[in-house]
């Protein structure tokens, strides 16, 4: 799996305790949780910026920064430590509420009403593609994970060497070229959107297979955290994508 913590192993090797075992409904209450969390952040965030105009503080850019390095840092904990997940996923949409507030204020203050129209999309994108998903238009069948998966792993990998790259200076262009305006830009920006739209195909499937193979009950959260991590990623590319094209 792309995700982590939606890794076959873990799955698998996942034992039940007890009588409760995990469901889709539970996984969907958990999701339903961590995104109003999120939310209620995401909203205060907003309101601190819009209030006291930290915008033009020097702080905003570390806040926003460091917000983003606990987040990875608590994914990372739930990954290889699942029956953590209740704990570090609500620490983990806590932070990314930090880091999409002050993310989509400073998109709102460049291009009125971008972010709104950006959660929309991506809703929109959920909704759709769990429509695909359930009506059996979207199969993800071995190949289509493998492919998906060998694509964003891909993507990581290449995106990482990247950013090696220009910290000594090197492939400047090359960044400038996938993250600016023009054509090779907006079309990396539409290949990340398309990555993140299908590996919420790859957590739906997962999710419901644990459901069918009986996981045990914790692993509602960690497949609700696997789901709001993908979410989070098609938000930031789907705002990212409409930036560029704003921009033009």
């Amino acid at each position: 799996m792309s995700n982590p913590l939606l890794n076959d192993e873990r799955w698998r090797n996942a034992e039940t305790t007890g009588t409760e075992v995990m469901t889709i409904n539970g996984a969907v209450v958990k999701t339903g949780f961590f995104l109003l969390v999120m939310l209620l952040m995401f909203a205060a965030t907003w309101d601190s910026l819009e209030r006291t105009k930290l915008i033009f503080s020097l702080a905003v850019g570390p806040a926003l920064i460091g917000s983003a390095v606990v987040g990875l840092v608590l994914a990372l904990i739930a990954g290889f430590f699942p029956r953590s997940s209740a704990i570090t996923g609500s620490l983990y949409v806590l932070c990314q509420g930090v880091l999409l507030g002050g993310v989509s204020y400073l998109y709102n203050v460049q291009y009125k009403g971008l972010p709104l129209l950006a959660a929309a999309l991506t809703i929109g994108t959920l909704m759709g593609m769990l429509f695909l998903y359930t009506q059996r238009i979207i199969r993800a069948t071995p190949m289509f994970i493998k492919v998906i998966v060998g694509a964003t792993v891909g993507l990581a990998l290449g995106v990482g060497i990247l950013f090696l790259l220009n910290m000594f200076g090197i492939a400047i262009g090359m960044k400038d070229a996938l993250y600016g305006a023009g054509p090779i830009g907006i079309g990396f920006s539409v290949l990340c959107v398309g990555l993140a739209a299908f590996n919420l195909v790859l957590d739906f499937n997962f999710i419901e297979s644990a459901a069918a193979n009986k996981r045990p009950k914790y692993m509602e959260w960690v497949g609700a955290l696997a789901l709001v991590i993908t979410l989070v990623w098609l938000y930031l590319e789907i705002l990212r994508l409409l930036s560029k094209l704003r921009s033009r």
